[in-house]
């Protein structure tokens, strides 16, 4: 029986200790660009996801993400930038990592084999239906993945799934299915190498998609940021100068009147408006500024 293309091994793998540093990085380096390309292939099955998890931010839904191992950390890693990156209001994300937050550092993998802590850990996690669920596991198979899909299903939860074998549990089961065909690995079952890869490119693919439909990425910015350190405000004082036209000390002054929310400020400069007439403007156009602009 074939194994798994996530369990196989490249056969580039022999004879690596043969080779200088160089060229063992340059392999490295050319079967993570491989993995990478298969996201082209997904592009329509990302595309569908998209729309589904736009769907869910539109209607003020929750949006969670579950997985293990790996698979997992790629999961919460896409879970925790979103709220800095484009505003999604944390409050309505979760995460469902296999032995939770605990199990971070040591990664115990036995976690993953428990389809009733998966089961157990969507029960509490709050979501349930009209919210959305991302689930990520390289063999498509994961046990404790499986579990938080299934009980997802039973609540009304629609379901994004991202697998890197085809004919799995998971994209089967999955309302959008998407799966990312890589190559074996360098080292046979470390999908935290190209399978993980290709996971993180499609999840960028999908939430920057979605924060441009929304009006939380406009011309090539984060409009949706709050700037509550000095890198960010030294960013937002960037976005208000380059869509309004100010000056360097009209950006300062209005992103604090607006407390650090780049949309409300730059409708106060553009508009002319205070800080609650702003507001409401925004709120009329579903904080879409676009129209505004």
């Amino acid at each position: 029986m074939p194994l798994p293309t996530t369990e196989d091994r490249d056969p580039q793998s022999i004879g690596l200790s043969k080779k200088t540093d160089e060229e063992v990085l340059s392999l490295l380096l050319d079967r993570q660009i491989a993995a990478l390309k298969v996201a082209a292939e997904a592009i329509p099955q990302i595309s569908r996801a998209s729309a589904a998890l736009q769907r869910a931010a539109e209607l003020e839904r929750k949006i969670g993400y579950s997985g293990a191992g790996s698979a997992g950390l790629t999961a919460l890693a896409d879970c925790l930038e979103l709220p800095g990156t484009f505003g999604f209001p944390p409050e309505r994300m979760r995460i469902l990592f296999a032995g939770g937050a605990e199990n971070l550092l040591r990664l115990s993998g036995s976690h993953e084999d428990d389809e009733k802590s998966g089961k157990d850990d969507f029960e509490t996690s709050g979501l349930g239906a009209g919210d959305i669920l991302i689930g990520v596991s390289a063999s498509g198979s994961t046990p404790y993945t499986l579990g938080t899909f299934r009980a997802a299903k039973a609540a009304g939860t629609k379901t994004i799934a991202i697998a890197n074998n085809p004919n799995t549990p998971l994209l089967l089961e999955a309302d959008h299915p998407i799966l990312l065909k890589t190559p074996p690995e360098i080292v046979a079952g470390s999908t935290r190498l190209g399978a993980a890869s290709a996971q993180k490119a499609a999840l960028n693919m999908i939430s920057t998609l979605v924060a441009l439909r929304l009006g939380h990425a406009v011309r090539g910015h984060m409009v949706n940021l709050v700037a509550d350190n000095a890198k960010l405000r030294q960013r937002a004082q960037r976005i208000l100068q380059d869509l309004t036209e100010c000056s360097p000390e009209d950006a300062a002054q209005t992103l604090e009147a607006a407390d650090g929310r780049v949309k409300i400020a730059v409708l106060m400069l553009r508009e002319g408006l205070d800080v609650r007439a702003a507001e409401k403007a925004l709120i009329l156009h579903d904080g879409n500024l676009r129209a505004f602009l």
